[in-house]
């Protein structure tokens, strides 16, 4: 199968977390991803350790695959008339510095759109392009408190607590790709440069959508619930005798078969449980009663029993557990990647298939530099002696 994006160039001018998860996805479809970076240092998560995986930081490591490193300094003529002569022979940029950080050195859109008039143009910020906070900085889990993700977020009688994984990072480059992949098709239809936008901000309000809609319809402000879900019940963590236990029976379908399965039948015609109503109204009660036959067993007899029932359920398994687990095995996300210097050197893989093709691209995070030379040479440009190749030689 040919690669989605095969034959599209991206010049990558990202760092952090948000924008490289964008690249690397395109990546991952097949496009070239060029990525610039400052000489000397490099993306910021080169150093963000521990821990080191070789002499790598781990989270460099999972974000940069089948990428070309280039150094250069976006903050000297040189570096702008490289990145400009770049720009003339790509099909993407895509960059994640503040608000009019890249206009300012000549880098914005309009820049690129004139000497590439059908650039796609994809900017990631921290709060937006517009407005009032436009130019404030932006980190996940700052997002997080301000877009309210935060707010409902761990344990009602405890302090606000952020998502583990970085989902607003990490869905801003999920939204930052899918809007790459709208423009070019576009571009394509009408030969015309296109801006594509997005922010951490839009990603962690866009998130707390039908939170927001809950609250427009009832005008309840949401809260926190810990494991439980604010309209759904049984819909939350419990303990076992060997560990935590998570189990959904969210219709009455499924409370039914729960009830059944668990030997409570007194809980069939209580009023109290009826509907999904009555069990949300009653849902301390409800939880204390599941609570205590479920703290007779331990949650492996659990999960195989209520699984062999029809219910949704799983034990809280950790990241250990997860990557051993064989139906991930059996999917294929956790693969071997190629990296000389990194023994047993594995990644989450894409989590899409196409045609039962992850990945279309196996190649490793780039060093600092690497690929300077050789992308030069490629685009026509000098590479002998230039400055901005640190060294590097093809």
């Amino acid at each position: 199968m040919t690669a989605p994006m095969e034959g599209i160039t991206v010049l990558d001018l990202t760092r952090n977390l948000a924008g490289p998860y964008a690249t690397m996805v395109l990546g991952d479809l097949g496009a070239r991803i060029i990525k610039v970076e400052r000489p000397g240092t490099g993306d910021d998560t080169r150093h963000w350790t521990p821990p080191t995986w070789g002499e790598h930081s781990a989270l460099f490591l999972a974000n940069n695959r089948n990428k070309e490193s280039l150094t250069a300094d976006i903050d000297t003529e040189a570096g702008v008339r490289v990145l400009l002569e770049l720009a003339k022979h790509v099909d993407v940029v895509v960059e994640s510095n503040r608000s009019g950080a890249l206009d300012r050195r000549g880098l914005g859109f309009e820049a690129l759109k004139a000497v590439n008039p059908r650039i796609v143009y994809c900017s990631i910020s921290g709060f937006g392009s517009r407005g009032p906070d436009r130019d404030r900085p932006g980190y996940d889990t700052i997002v997080q408190a301000a877009s309210g993700v935060m707010s409902i977020n761990g344990d009602p009688a405890g302090i606000p607590s952020r998502v583990g994984p970085s989902i607003v990072d990490q869905g801003t480059g999920m939204w930052a790709a899918l809007g790459v992949l709208a423009a070019l098709r576009s571009r394509d239809a009408d030969g015309t440069a296109q801006l594509v936008e997005t922010s951490l901000l839009e990603t962690g309000v866009a998130w707390m959508g039908y939170q927001a809609s809950n609250y427009f319809a009832s005008g309840v402000v949401p809260r926190p619930h810990g494991s439980k879900h604010g309209q759904m019940a049984p819909y939350e963590g419990f303990l076992t005798k060997s560990g935590h236990f998570f189990l959904a029976a969210l219709n009455d379908s499924l409370f039914r078969r729960l009830c059944v399965a668990l030997q409570l039948p007194e809980l069939l015609d209580d009023p109290d449980y009826t509907t999904n109503a009555d069990r949300v109204a009653h849902r301390d009660a409800l939880h204390d009663v599941l609570q205590g036959v479920l703290l007779t067993r331990e949650a492996q007899e659990w999960e195989d029993l209520l699984r062999a029932a029809g219910l949704p359920c799983s034990q809280v398994r950790t990241v250990d557990e997860v990557v051993a687990d064989p139906h991930v095995q059996a999917l294929g996300l956790v693969r071997d990647w190629p990296k000389d210097d990194v023994p047993d050197f594995r990644l989450v893989d894409h989590p899409i298939s196409y045609n039962g093709v992850r990945s279309f691209r196996q190649d490793p995070p780039p060093d600092l530099g690497e690929h300077s030379a050789r992308i030069l040479t490629d685009l026509g440009l000098d590479a002998e002696g230039h400055p901005l190749t640190d060294g590097t030689r093809p």
